[in-house]
């Protein structure tokens, strides 16, 4: 073993070792003040704080350090140095910033991570699926989160020169979706037909499952893409319910920080009437959860947790949530997977959290991506 350090007087690699592990505990113990009774989540926590601060770099190509989702993933073509490679992915980087703020207590990693995702905005108004070098999808986003973020670390950090900063181009980006993503009063999925067409910006089905978040989600197996309209042929429950989330951040946000009280009304109006259409048209009483819905009028089959997004907006009736909770999400055969599933009886631990889709749909393998036990930022 080789140890270096940069102290003024040669150091053992086993006094290296040794200092390194003091650190190691001296840091577990932050969490598990977090966490006293579990060190479990403790040692958790101190994980993800690790997986974020090893993302955590400095590019030229952008205004100041940000955290993308791997230093694997990179975007950039004919970059004159491989060290500065990177991308930024739309909901990930966003939930990472939330991550930053919860795992590392760090305010400023936190903010810069944000600003950098929001500010990639194209010229349309939209923040892009993906950001590198100057190079976006100028024909997709992803789900919106950013204004739900915001306020989450306003909550945290009471900084209203922050949402003062981003609220604008938050905004934009749900007025984007209004314009090219509303159909008949709800939410579709869609890939805009842009001058360069490649790999990345097809004008497909693909990149329509893209701009979902779920890249290769079992909800979308098949091709009912429709150029004409730029749109999945399918009104979508999870997008159209982070819209809502997102209006409703929005206002309140905007109220902090003096918003005009007309652009706050139209806020919370465009809210209600998604909130009504969302209620009206994609619960599914049949099966007993919001679901996708083919503009033929049929509901899928297709479950995954995008189906309990509609808990983020109030929609749910009360019986409505106990439908969801006991038939699908506390159920063994379907969300509520233990560590055994399904080489043996499962058990109601659910430890898994949210599989990427329901254990009994015929795609679900595990660890298949969107199709398996649980992916972030899900």
């Amino acid at each position: 073993a080789v140890g270096i350090s940069s102290g003024k007087e040669p150091m053992l690699v086993s006094n290296i070792r040794a200092e390194i592990d003091t650190m190691k505990q001296i840091e577990l113990a932050k969490y598990q003040k977090i966490y006293p009774d579990n060190s479990f989540m403790a040692k958790l926590l101190m994980a993800t704080q690790a997986a974020v601060v090893w993302n955590w770099i400095y590019t030229p190509a952008e205004f100041s350090p940000l955290a993308p989702v791997s230093r694997g993933w990179n975007f950039i073509t004919n970059g004159f140095s491989e060290d500065f490679g990177y991308v930024i992915f739309d909901w990930d980087n966003e939930l990472a910033s939330l991550l930053m703020a919860h795992s590392t207590a760090s305010k400023e990693m936190a903010y810069s991570n944000l600003i950098q995702v929001v500010r990639s905005k194209t010229y349309k108004g939209f923040i892009p699926n993906f950001s590198a070098g100057g190079m976006k999808s100028q024909d997709r986003t992803e789900p919106p989160v950013g204004a739900k973020v915001l306020e989450e670390l306003y909550k945290l950090y009471d900084d209203k020169w922050i949402l003062a900063l981003l609220w604008d181009d938050l905004a934009d980006n749900i007025d984007w979706f209004f314009r090219e993503r509303l159909i008949h009063g709800l939410i579709a999925l869609g890939s805009d037909s842009v001058s360069y067409q490649g790999r990345w910006s097809g004008h497909d089905m693909q990149c329509a499952r893209f701009e979902s978040g779920l890249d290769n989600s079992p909800m979308y197996d098949g091709d009912f893409f429709d150029p004409k309209t730029n749109l999945m042929q399918m009104y979508d429950v999870g997008m159209t319910s982070l819209v809502i989330m997102e209006l409703e951040c929005l206002a309140r946000l905007g109220r902090v920080i003096d918003k005009p009280h007309d652009v706050i009304f139209d806020m919370t109006e465009r809210a209600k009437q998604l909130r009504n259409n969302l209620s009206e048209k994609l619960w599914d009483e049949n099966q007993g959860v919001y679901a996708n819905r083919h503009w033929n009028g049929t509901f899928t089959t297709r479950i995954s947790p995008t189906s309990f997004y509609p808990l983020l907006t109030g929609a749910p009736s009360m019986l409505q949530v106990s439908s969801m909770m006991k038939n699908w999400l506390l159920n063994s055969s379907k969300f509520c997977i233990d560590q055994t599933w399904p080489d043996s009886s499962n058990s109601d631990e659910c430890w898994w959290g949210l599989p990427s889709i329901a254990a009994d749909d015929r795609a679900f393998p595990a660890l298949g991506y969107w199709r398996g036990y649980i992916w972030g930022p899900m």
